[in-house]
């Protein structure tokens, strides 16, 4: 049995939280001793029902003296994310003593940011560690700080036991630039739940961590070009002025009848709005990660709706899960909408048994301690 440390910098309602809980779980299911580590705390709610019966510790709660400092050059490289995106280089620092402190046998770093303290607790200590990449690695071209981010990302990476990737489309963007074999390991996808077309709603369910860089107002223009649908674009927001900037946007264009905003939504509800939804749609922008949204679209058995560059677009292409649509064609949308009856709907649920069945959350966590 391995004491194993989870370390994720941010305690908040997105993605990397959602894959480190399910894997804390199977790791206990697999006989470890494991433990989360969220460096930093928000105020954002509804992570609550999540980490019920799940040994964590938070490092610290909001913001430091030091944010403001951290948070330039976190806004130079990731200009839409905000405040709470902010690298607080001060806590990763710690993770060193944190390990010692937990008699840390391996560690687990979400993202290579939280790698950097991973790291140092391999060079003070020996504990070995993995890092797991959850979006596409760029160049940071920033004259002398994108250097040395970059020569840092590369010791990162280089001196961890494996580097995990969340799917083939990142994997390929850490060999790319670092000439590192990154392992992929998509999330769990077993089946939660199954409802028939006929018992859906003509619900449109777009699921995010909403910021300027996730594109809100694209939804709208979707949800125009259909009829009788609704829209619920639900999630809490990164960026408050974004959130503003969205309703405006549906009061300006008369769609408050066609689009509801939910926001702290608990998981017991978002469930059942992944049950009553006929489609979940979300796009991605560079972003190459799976999106969380469309790995529980695909637990609760209901089709998706995506563009070609988020990286989950292959799979959904391979198995014929839904649509994947190249760049934002509203009306190639609206046409396979349409044309769906529930013998075309049973069919793409069929497909989705098959990928519930090859992806596992057992299967995600075995690989992770693979010696």
């Amino acid at each position: 049995m391995a004491r194993i440390l989870i370390v994720l910098r941010i305690l908040w309602t997105a993605g990397a939280q959602r894959i480190a809980i399910n894997e804390y779980k199977w790791l206990k299911k697999l006989g470890h001793d494991p433990k989360i580590i969220f460096l930093r705390a928000t105020k954002t709610k509804g992570y609550e029902e999540l980490l019920k019966d799940i040994d964590y510790r938070v490092i610290r709660y909001g913001h430091g003296v030091l944010t403001p400092l951290f948070y330039l050059p976190t806004k130079l490289f990731s200009p839409d994310r905000g405040i709470e995106s902010t690298i607080d280089l001060d806590l990763i620092s710690k993770i060193p003593k944190i390990a010692k402190e937990e008699e840390a046998d391996y560690l687990i770093c979400h993202d290579q940011f939280a790698g950097i303290g991973c790291y140092q607790a391999y060079k003070k200590m020996g504990v070995p560690y993995s890092v797991f990449i959850h979006e596409k690695l760029v160049n940071y071209s920033k004259p002398l700080l994108g250097n040395i981010i970059n020569d840092l990302e590369r010791k990162v990476l280089s001196n961890a036991k494996r580097v995990f990737a969340i799917t083939d489309k990142v994997a390929k963007t850490v060999y790319e630039k670092h000439k590192i074999n990154a392992i992929p390991n998509y999330p769990g996808m077993d089946k939660i739940s199954e409802t028939s077309f006929s018992k859906k709603e003509n619900f449109l369910l777009a699921v995010s961590f909403w910021d300027y860089g996730r594109r809100p107002w694209d939804y709208l223009e979707v949800i125009k070009n259909i009829d009788n649908y609704k829209l619920l674009i639900v999630g809490n927001w990164r960026v408050k002025k974004a959130k503003e900037d969205i309703i405006r946007k549906i009061k300006e264009e008369n769609l408050n009848e066609k689009v509801e905003l939910m926001e702290g939504v608990p998981e017991t509800k978002l469930s059942e709005l992944y049950d009553k939804s006929k489609f979940v749609i979300r796009f991605g922008y560079g972003e190459y990660g799976p999106a969380m949204t469309i790995i529980e679209s695909i637990q609760h058995t209901t089709p998706v709706i995506i563009n070609d560059e988020l990286g989950t677009a292959e799979l959904v292409n391979k198995y014929k899960l839904g649509l994947v649509t190249h760049g934002l064609n509203y009306n190639e949308i609206k046409n396979f909408i349409n044309k769906i009856d529930e013998e075309e709907y049973e069919n793409l649920q069929k497909n989705i048994n098959i990928v519930q069945k090859e992806y596992s959350w057992e299967n995600h966590a075995k690989k992770l301690i693979e010696s």
